[in-house]
């Protein structure tokens, strides 16, 4: 038996299982950080947080904006 940081007893297996699953868990982190930096994912997300008023008034569709973006972007 082991115990956690919050002192709490594991077992031998629990404490395995979260040794192989640690580095699984940081790339996931890793990845999802990197995806979130990406300025098109920034421009993605900018389009998603538009209101139906706002994209209106742009006189676009969400579907023409995220053309536009990929368009533009290589």
């Amino acid at each position: 038996m082991a115990t956690r940081a919050d002192n709490t007893l594991i077992s031998d297996r629990e404490m395995l299982v979260e040794l192989v699953t640690l580095p699984f868990r940081k790339i996931g982190a890793w990845l999802i950080s990197l995806a979130e930096s990406n300025s098109r994912t920034a421009a993605l997300q900018a389009i998603a947080n538009l209101s139906e008023e706002e994209l209106a008034a742009k006189g676009m569709t969400r579907a023409e904006l995220i053309s536009q973006t990929f368009r533009h972007d290589g």
